[in-house]
């Protein structure tokens, strides 16, 4: 029996590198990468963009989002799919359910560098024992990562209403953590000198607040990878150390 598919979320406050390693990781293992951000509703980037952090309530759909795009991308059509991204779908192949308009906007999704690996994977003979999305993703809390493994979860909003999340988990697939761990200067140097996202660096303490950091020996699943070394671990391990030991602990998940 093959194994069940993988849903690895590169994970970690804003400023840690979610994007850029997950990219490498889906680049290493040739599978696709999605970055949750371009998951997002139009009207919580608009939200972000101007100072405001996202509520529990902004983000329940939005997870749930993440994992049906995994979903659809690792189910059989989404394979098949993905086998021929090139060629434009017949009408027929349209109307079908195989190949729905979500499952035409999760391959949009995709970022190029992860699918040219993928193909070329494939044009060498070889196939993943085990089949696998990236998604760069925040999950800064533990509910937030339970929704993402497709389980229950439970909110409680300032204003005292309680919010239950239903499961997710079928048809299944297996969620694994990569935790890019890194210090609030290391993380806010990073913020202060890029240009062009809609994160603030003023947002960083509202995340660091909100985040319930992961612990190997915790939770399922969760691989700790640290971005700093040195006294303080202020001194940045650079791009390649830190996407290299993300992929060592990836491929100890998935193969």
């Amino acid at each position: 029996m093959a194994p069940l598919p993988a849903l690895i979320i590169v994970m970690g406050a804003s400023g840690c590198g979610k994007s850029t390693v997950g990219l490498g990781v889906a680049t290493a293992l040739g599978v696709p990468f999605v970055d949750g951000d371009d998951l997002h509703p139009a009207a919580s980037v608009a939200k972000m963009s101007a100072g405001n952090p996202l509520t529990d309530e902004d983000r329940i759909p939005w997870l749930h989002k993440i994992r049906e795009t995994a979903i659809l991308l690792t189910s059989p059509e989404g394979l098949a799919a993905l086998d021929r991204p090139a060629a434009p779908p017949s009408p027929s192949e349209v109307d079908s359910a195989a190949l729905s308009h979500e499952l035409h906007a999760a391959i949009s999704r995709i970022q190029a560098p992860s699918l040219n690996a993928r193909l070329e994977l494939r044009q060498r003979g070889e196939k993943r024992e085990r089949e696998a999305v990236v998604v760069a993703c925040s999950a800064l809390t533990v509910q937030y990562r339970n929704l993402l493994r497709g389980e229950e979860a439970r909110f409680v909003l300032p204003n005292g209403k309680e919010i239950t999340a239903d499961k997710h988990l079928d048809p299944h697939i297996e969620t694994f953590f990569i935790y890019l761990q890194g210090t609030r200067p290391l993380l806010l140097n990073r913020m202060e000198h890029r240009a062009g996202h809609f994160m603030k660096a003023s947002m960083l303490d509202s995340q660091l607040a909100t985040l319930q950091e992961p612990h190997e020996t915790d939770e399922v699943n969760v691989a700790v990878v640290k971005l700093g070394q040195g006294e303080g671990e202020a001194e940045e391990r650079g791009k390649e150390a830190v996407i290299a030991d993300a992929v060592a602990r990836t491929r100890r998940f998935v193969g």
